[in-house]
C-alpha cells in the first residue's frame, strides 16, 4: 500500500453516493492514516492523508453531521506540511466556516486577542460559553485567548485570577500535545518562581507529562546558541525551589533516559555546589553536599555525578578534609565511570584520573580515622585501580593498609609480600609488613630491625624504634628494648620534639635495666634473617656464577652475576654482608624476583610506529654461599682460535656453537689453529648479547676435533692453477680448502666428511673454517643424483651459423661446455648422467651417451 492506492480509493469514491462512498472514502482514510504514522515527513503521504479527510469533510456537511465533519477537520489540521499546499489551504478557509456556524465571532476574537484586547476576546468566548455554543472545534482557539492574557496581564492578576484560568484551560479539549500546551507549562513553570503559593509540581502531574513534546525534552537552537529544553528547565527549577515530589515517579513519567533526566538535576546541584564555594557560603556548601546524596547518589553514574564529586574532592581540603570521607562513601564509588579511570588533557596540561585522586584523598582521610570497621566499600574500588594501573606500587601499598584496617590480616600479607618484591630497600614497606605480623614476634622484629637497617634517616624512624621495643620487651629481650627506647629519646632531644606517651609506657618496663650493650647490630643480624625467610618463603634457590667486578661512575664496587644462559643482573658489592668478600667464578645462591618491564619501542618499518617489547630484571631478595667449584655450574665449550691481534694482545675464537669469543691471550701462548676448552656464559654488554669464556686451558686437536659439526660435502669445483677445491654442504654452507692445508686430492664429485666452525663475516656470509677434512664412502643423495633424459644443446648465437654448442640441458640440469668437448657431443642424444649441486644450481659432471 502507498499513497498511490489512496488517490486510486478516491477515484472510486467519486462514482459512488451514499454509504458506499463514505465507506470507499473510510477505507483510504484507514490506509492514509497507518502510512502517515509510519512516514509523517512523506509528502505525498501528506498530501494523500489531507485529500481524504477533506474529502470527508466535504461528504458530511451536507449531511447536516458537523460533528463528524469537525473530527476530521481537526485531523486535517494536525498534519504538518513541511511545504504548505496552496490548493490544500484553500480547502481549508472554505471548509471553516461551514463547518462551524460561530467562525465568525471567534475569528473576530482571535483578532481582538492578537492585538491586546484581551478582555474583549475573553468576553465573546464567556458568552458562547454560555449560549452552550462553543464546540470543541473552538477550544485551541480560546486556550491561546487565555495564554495571551495571563501572559501579557501577568502584573494585573491575582494569583487566584491566574490559577482560574489555568483551571478554565486545563477543561479545554484541544489537542494535546501541542505547542499551545507547551507554552501553558512554560508560562506556569515561570510563574511558580515568584508565587510560592503556587504548587507547580501538581500542575504538572494535572498537565500531564506524557504530553510533553520532542521539542519540550531537547535543546533548541536560534542563531547558533543553544536553547535550554523546557524539561532541563522544570527540573532546575524543582532543585532550586527544593520542591519535594516522588522522584522515582517522576523519572518514569518523562520519555527520556534515566541518566540524561538525572543530568538535569545533578548539574543544577553542580553550578549551586560551585556558586556557593565561589561566594564563601560554607555552610550552604555542606549542607548542599549532604542533600545532594540523600537524593541522587542511589542512582545510575552519569557525568554530573562525576563533577560533583570532582567539586568535593577540591572543596574538602584542610580543615574541611575529614568530610570527604562520608561524602565518597555516600556517593558511592561503584558509579565511577570508565572516563573517570582516564587522565584528562587540557591544554598543554595533563591531570590524574578522576577515580585515583579521589581514592588517594579518601585514604588518607582513613589514616586519621580508626572507628570504621568495615572498608569494603572502599577496598572495591582500589581493585579495579590496581588492574588499571599496575606499576602504581602506591595504590598496592594503600590497599594493603586497607586491609589491615579492616582486620583482614592475610590479605593484607599477601600483598606486602608482593610489595617487598620491588620496595625491598623501602623501609616502610618494612614497618607496615610488621604490623600484620600478630602472634610470632621473631618475624616482627627481623621485620623492624630490617627497616632500621634500611634508612639512616632518624627523623624517619621514631615509630620504628617504639613498634621494635614494644616487641623486644614481649620477648624478654629488655636490654635490647632500652638501646631503642634511648635512640628515640635522644633524636628527639636533638631536635626539640615531644615524646610519645608510649614512650613513656614502655620504659617504664625497662628503667630498671643496666645498659652494657652499645647498639643492636647484633640483634639486627640475628632477626632479620626471621623475617626474609617468612617473606620469600616461596622462592626457590637459583644458582648463580660472579662473572665480573667493576666500578661504575660513582666509584662503588658493583658485581654482576649469571647462571651463563638466560639470568644475569648487577647489584652493589654491600647489597649482601657475604658478598663483601667473593671472587670471580665463585657460585653464589639467589633467591630472585623476576620483574616484567614493558618498553616502547620502534618497529623495523617506521611507518608502522611503536610497538611495546617485555624485558626481564632480576631483582636479588637473598644470598647465600655454596661450595661448589669456580665457575662451575656454567657449560663446557670447546673453541678453535680463529685470530689473534697481536697488537691488542686479543685472541679470536670459534665455540663449538659457532660463537665468536674474544679473550686476552693467556699465559700459554695460543696460535692460530690451536683449540681450547672452556667455561662458556653470555652476557648483556650495551643492549648487545656477548660470549664470554673463562677458565680457558690448551688442548690437543684429537681432543676437540669431535665436538665441532660434522657434515657429509660434496666436492663441486677442483681448481688445478690455485691448488685449492670447492665444496658445498647446502646453499648457505659451502667454502674452500687449499691443497696446502690438507694431503687430500678429491675429484669433482666425491663425497668429504668435513668438521667445522662457522662464523658470520662483515658482509654478513657465513664462512666456514675447516677443522678436518677426509674422504668418505657416506652419501648425501641431496647433493648427487643420477639422471636419464635427452640432452638438448644450446647455442650463444641464435642463428645457428656455429655447429659447436655452448652448453646444454638434461631438462633443468646444466650441461658445461668442457664436458661436452669431452664427450663429443654437438647434437641432441638421450643420455645417462651424474648431477652434483654446486649451491646454487645443479650441474652435469659425468655424460653416457644411450
Amino acid at each position: 500500500m502507498d499513497s498511490i492506492t489512496v488517490f486510486e480509493l478516491r477515484n472510486q469514491a467519486k462514482e459512488l453516493i451514499g454509504i458506499n462512498k463514505a465507506n470507499k472514502l473510510n477505507e483510504a482514510l484507514k490506509i492514509a492514516n497507518n502510512l502517515y504514522q509510519l512516514e509523517p515527513d512523506d509528502e505525498w503521504i501528506q498530501k494523500a492523508f489531507a485529500w481524504v479527510l477533506i474529502d470527508l469533510c466535504k461528504y458530511y456537511i451536507p449531511l447536516n453531521n458537523l460533528n463528524q465533519a469537525l473530527i476530521h477537520f481537526n485531523q486535517l489540521n494536525i498534519i504538518q506540511f513541511d511545504y504548505p499546499d496552496d490548493i490544500i489551504e484553500s480547502q481549508k478557509k472554505y471548509l471553516k466556516p461551514r463547518i462551524d456556524i460561530n467562525y465568525q465571532e471567534i475569528n473576530k476574537a482571535e483578532e481582538l486577542s492578537k492585538n491586546n484586547n484581551h478582555q474583549e476576546a475573553l468576553n465573546i468566548f464567556k458568552q458562547l460559553i454560555s449560549e452552550n455554543l462553543l464546540s470543541d472545534l473552538h477550544h485551541e482557539a480560546y486556550g491561546w485567548v487565555i495564554y495571551r492574557h495571563i501572559k501579557n496581564d501577568e502584573k494585573e492578576l491575582t494569583s487566584i485570577q491566574v490559577r482560574t484560568f489555568l483551571r478554565d484551560y486545563m477543561n479545554l479539549k484541544n489537542e494535546r500535545p501541542s505547542l499551545l500546551h507547551s507554552m501553558i507549562l512554560n508560562f506556569a513553570l515561570n510563574y511558580s518562581k515568584t508565587h510560592n503559593d503556587f504548587k507547580f509540581y501538581n500542575f504538572f502531574l494535572l498537565w500531564n507529562p506524557d504530553n510533553l513534546r520532542h521539542e519540550d525534552l531537547h535543546d533548541g537552537y536560534k542563531d547558533d546558541k543553544s536553547i535550554p529544553s523546557l524539561i532541563s528547565r522544570i527540573c532546575r527549577e524543582f532543585v532550586n525551589s527544593n520542591t519535594k515530589f516522588d522522584f522515582d515517579e517522576f523519572l518514569d513519567k518523562i520519555n527520556l533516559d534515566e541518566e540524561t533526566v538525572l543530568n538535569f538535576f545533578r548539574e543544577t546541584f553542580f553550578w549551586n555546589l560551585f556558586n556557593a564555594h565561589k561566594e564563601n557560603r560554607f555552610s550552604d556548601l555542606w549542607y548542599l553536599f549532604e542533600q545532594y546524596n540523600i537524593k541522587y547518589s542511589k542512582y545510575v553514574q552519569s557525568k554530573w555525578h562525576s563533577e560533583i564529586l570532582n567539586l568535593s574532592e577540591r572543596f574538602m581540603k584542610e580543615n574541611d578534609e575529614w568530610r570527604f570521607h562520608n561524602f565518597f562513601k555516600n556517593w558511592n564509588p561503584e558509579n565511577l565511570r570508565p572516563a573517570d579511570w582516564k587522565k584528562t588533557k587540557k591544554d598543554e596540561n595533563t591531570y590524574k584520573p578522576l577515580a585515583t585522586k579521589v581514592l588517594k584523598k579518601a585514604f588518607e582521610v582513613l589514616k586519621s580515622q580508626t572507628s570504621e570497621q568495615n572498608l569494603s566499600w572502599l577496598i572495591q574500588p582500589y581493585e579495579t585501580a590496581i588492574k588499571l594501573f599496575p606499576d602504581d606500587e602506591w595504590l598496592l601499598r594503600e590497599k594493603a593498609l586497607l586491609h589491615f584496617k579492616n582486620n583482614e590480616l592475610e590479605l593484607a600479607i599477601k600483598i606486602y609480600k608482593q610489595l617487598v618484591l620491588e620496595l625491598s630497600t623501602k623501609h616502610y614497606v618494612w614497618q607496615e609488613f610488621s604490623n600484620c605480623i600478630i602472634s610470632d614476634n621473631p618475624i616482627k622484629i627481623g621485620m623492624l630491625s630490617k627497616a632500621l637497617s634500611l634508612e639512616k634517616n632518624e627523623d624517619f624512624l621514631g615509630d620504628i624504634h617504639l613498634d621494635l621495643a614494644s616487641a623486644l620487651i614481649s620477648e624478654k629481650l629488655l636490654e635490647n628494648a632500652l638501646i631503642e627506647l634511648e635512640s628515640y629519646k635522644n633524636h628527639r632531644e636533638i631536635k626539640g620534639w615531644k615524646l610519645s606517651p608510649i614512650f613513656d609506657e614502655l620504659h617504664k618496663k625497662t628503667s630498671s635495666i643496666e645498659l652494657n650493650l652499645k647498639d643492636n647490630r647484633e640483634l639486627y643480624k640475628k632477626y632479620i634473617p626471621f623475617a626474609e625467610d617468612y617473606t620469600y618463603a616461596d622462592f626457590n634457590w637459583t644458582e648463580v656464577v660472579l662473572a665480573d667486578k667493576w666500578k661504575d661512575k660513582k666509584g662503588k664496587e658493583r658485581l654482576t652475576f649469571t647462571d651463563g644462559k638466560t639470568i644475569e643482573f648487577v647489584i652493589g658489592k654491600n647489597r649482601f654482608e657475604i658478598l663483601k668478600k667473593t671472587e670471580l667464578g665463585q657460585v653464589l645462591q639467589f633467591k630472585l624476583h623476576k620483574q616484567e618491564i614493558k618498553k616502547e619501542v620502534e618497529v623495523k618499518f617506521a611507518w608502522l610506529g611503536k610497538t611495546i617489547a617485555i624485558e626481564h630484571k632480576y631483582i636479588p631478595l637473598l644470598a647465600n654461599k655454596t661450595e661448589k667449584e669456580q665457575w662451575s655450574i656454567l657449560e663446557d665449550t670447546t673453541a678453535i682460535i680463529d685470530y689473534i691481534n697481536k697488537g691488542k694482545n686479543i685472541v679470536h675464537a670459534i665455540t663449538t656453537e659457532n660463537k665468536e669469543v674474544f679473550f686476552p691471550q693467556i699465559k700459554t701462548q695460543l696460535q692460530i689453529g690451536d683449540f681450547v676448552t672452556a667455561k662458556i656464559y653470555t652476557r648483556k654488554v650495551k643492549d648487545k648479547i656477548r660470549t664470554e669464556l673463562r677458565q680457558i686451558q690448551k688442548v690437543d686437536k684429537d681432543c676437540a676435533i669431535s665436538k665441532f659439526q660434522t657434515q657429509i660435502a660434496i666436492v663441486d669445483g677442483v681448481n688445478e692453477e690455485k691448488q685449492l677445491f670447492h665444496f658445498v654442504i647446502s646453499s648457505k654452507l659451502q667454502g674452500i680448502v687449499k691443497c696446502s692445508e690438507t694431503e687430500l686430492r678429491p675429484e669433482e664429485g666425491d663425497f668429504v666428511k668435513i668438521s667445522y666452525a662457522s662464523k658470520t663475516g662483515k658482509d654478513r656470509k657465513l664462512r666456514l673454517k675447516v677443522l678436518n677434512i677426509e674422504l668418505t664412502e657416506e652419501i648425501n643423495p641431496n647433493l648427487r643424483k643420477d639422471i636419464t633424459g635427452l640432452m638438448v644443446m644450446k647455442y650463444k648465437n641464435y642463428n645457428y651459423e656455429e655447429v659447436i654448442p655452448d652448453f646444454a640441458f638434461i631438462g633443468d640440469y646444466y650441461v658445461p661446455k668442457y664436458l661436452l668437448e669431452k664427450h663429443k657431443k654437438i647434437s641432441d642424444c638421450r643420455v645417462n648422467a651424474r648431477a652434483i649441486y654446486a649451491g646454487d644450481k645443479w650441474k652435469i659432471i659425468e655424460l653416457q651417451e644411450i
